[in-house]
């Protein structure tokens, strides 16, 4: 025992992956608590979500269902925690800081999935580094990772599905077909542009089922039933949770509501707001609108694509996947604004980025080793100036600036000063659709009623009857028209009603007492 030699244990290799998460996630958390807290830009989408988080927490009766129906949950489900948190230091649901919290752990987590797809794919560690930080710090990208926009959450969720999908083409292996699926169902719980870029990725499925040799083998060569019976199967596959979690929201819609598509045609949802949107002019107004705003957005997939037509491979079912699943969702985008269904804002089209990203993984691991440093100067060029651009277009672009100045609704945080200051023990009447951030900053909440009180519909019909001592309506005219009171009473803004009277004007706001 003296001369005992311990067995030798080789030292745990360092999961770089992990390194860069927390790299990314501390950076884009910093950077959302400068915008937030120190510079006050708060998005008008994001701080929305935070909203319907809050109203779970903070309006009785406390109950999950006030998040409400028409924005898909995930993302205000994920800021409940900080909105607990908010109950002792309210700057975490106004200032963004919770919502800055789950945003920058997505943009982490999709620089994990990334260097962990080139790791598998056996990509050498400082080309597949280099990538991958050179994406997770693109100004675009950098952007929506700290300002609590869902963009960031589905775009981790596309690179889950995109980086499985090209692990299956590499491996076979049908674990990959399920994180595909998982990564097509947290999209769907972030937005509904899940349902078209699921089908862009069935596409590419089914086209790699057809064309690969290795996929050859698992049906009968001229058997078309089998074939058939192949792809279906890998389909159910990958699909069906996705299919199961679209059914269940719609089970819960048609439960709570009544109305089994309340997400879809209610007085809140998209096909709503429609009204409201801008006629582009049909397909060919459509095809200049969306190119002014896509063409930044494509540098990465011309890359990938220059990079196989050098290393002759860009006539290949490889090539056709990688544009489908790429493309895939900004074709539904260009038709949605053809029909006027989309606001056509440049954040819808930003996609193409994010998925090319995903492709190259899969693209630097078939090449030898002599063409893959080839490529990876490509593809860095590509990315650094890519980013190059947009840090300039961030500040002197119009087009590229659109969405950074969908703030928050002007003044409303006004009218929560003038509540907290004359009308704190008075029960308020207001619809949160434009009054959403004034709600946040009111200090004794429990005097509300709002959209999601159980009582709303029914005081808006009888104020009076309901005991209701001040109504706050919005300017009608715009987005003001889907205000409920509005709606309920047309002329209240310009003319009131006789049951109330008009004690103040709030910029595009006016608060008038209930006459008892």
């Amino acid at each position: 025992m003296l001369f005992y030699k311990p067995k030798y244990v080789a030292p745990r290799q360092i999961r770089m992956d992990r390194i860069v998460f927390a790299l990314v996630f501390l950076a884009e958390f910093s950077y959302g608590v400068y915008l937030g807290y120190f510079k006050g830009v708060l998005l008008g989408d994001a701080v929305s979500r935070t909203a319907n988080a809050f109203y779970v927490l903070f309006c009785k009766p406390y109950r999950f269902t006030s998040m409400g129906l028409v924005w898909n949950p995930l993302p205000s489900a994920l800021q409940l925690p900080f909105v607990a948190l908010a109950h002792f230091w309210r700057p975490i649901v106004t200032k963004g800081i919770g919502a800055a919290a789950v945003t920058a752990f997505f943009a982490a987590w999709q620089g994990k999935t990334l260097l962990r797809t080139f790791e598998l794919l056996k990509v050498e560690r400082v080309p597949s580094l280099l990538i991958t930080l050179l994406f997770c710090f693109h100004p675009y990208i950098f952007f929506y990772g700290a300002n609590g926009m869902t963009e960031v959450i589905a775009s981790a969720f596309a690179i889950q599905a995109v980086c499985a999908l090209s692990l299956w083409m590499r491996t076979g292996r049908a674990s990959h077909l399920l994180a595909l699926g998982v990564g097509c169902v947290g999209m769907f719980l972030t937005r509904y542009e899940a349902i078209p870029f699921a089908l862009s990725l069935g596409l590419g499925m089914f086209l790699h089922m057809l064309f690969s040799q290795r996929e050859k083998r698992y049906y009968p060569e001229g058997n078309w039933k089998e074939k058939f019976f192949y792809v279906e199967g890998t389909m159910w596959v990958t699909f069906l949770p996705l299919i199961y979690t679209v059914l269940v929201w719609i089970l819960f819609n048609w439960t709570i509501t009544g109305n089994p598509l309340y997400f879809l045609n209610s007085g809140y949802s998209m096909n709503a707001y429609s009204d409201y949107y801008t006629d582009y002019g049909g397909i060919a107004g459509a095809i200049s609108y969306v190119w002014a705003r896509i063409w930044p957005f494509l540098f990465a997939l011309a890359g990938l694509l220059l990079v196989r037509l050098m290393m002759g491979s860009f006539l290949s079912h490889d090539t056709a996947i990688m544009v489908t699943v790429t493309l895939g969702l900004s074709l539904f985008q260009f038709f949605m604004i053809a029909k006027g269904s989309s606001g056509g804002y440049v954040r819808y089209l930003c996609y193409p980025l994010m998925l090319a990203a995903a492709w190259m993984p899969y693209q630097l691991s078939v090449l030898k080793k002599a063409a893959r440093r080839v490529a990876v100067g490509i593809l860095c060029a590509v990315l650094a100036f890519n980013g190059a651009y947009f840090a300039w277009a961030f500040e002197h672009s119009s087009l590229m600036r659109e969405d950074t100045l969908y703030m928050v609704p002007a003044h409303t945080e006004q009218i929560a000063d003038y509540i907290n200051t004359h009308l704190q023990d008075k029960r308020v009447l207001m619809d949160s659709y434009l009054t959403y951030y004034a709600i946040m900053n009111v200090n004794n909440v429990d005097q509300l009623v709002i959209s999601c009180t159980p009582e709303f519909a029914e005081a808006v019909a009888d104020p009076v009857g309901h005991n209701i001592d001040y109504v706050i309506v919005p300017q009608i005219g715009g987005y003001g028209n889907m205000d409920a009171l509005n709606i309920a009473y047309p002329n209240l803004y310009w003319h009131g009603e006789k049951w109330c009277e008009e004690v103040t004007s709030i910029e595009g706001y006016k608060i008038y007492k209930v006459l008892k």
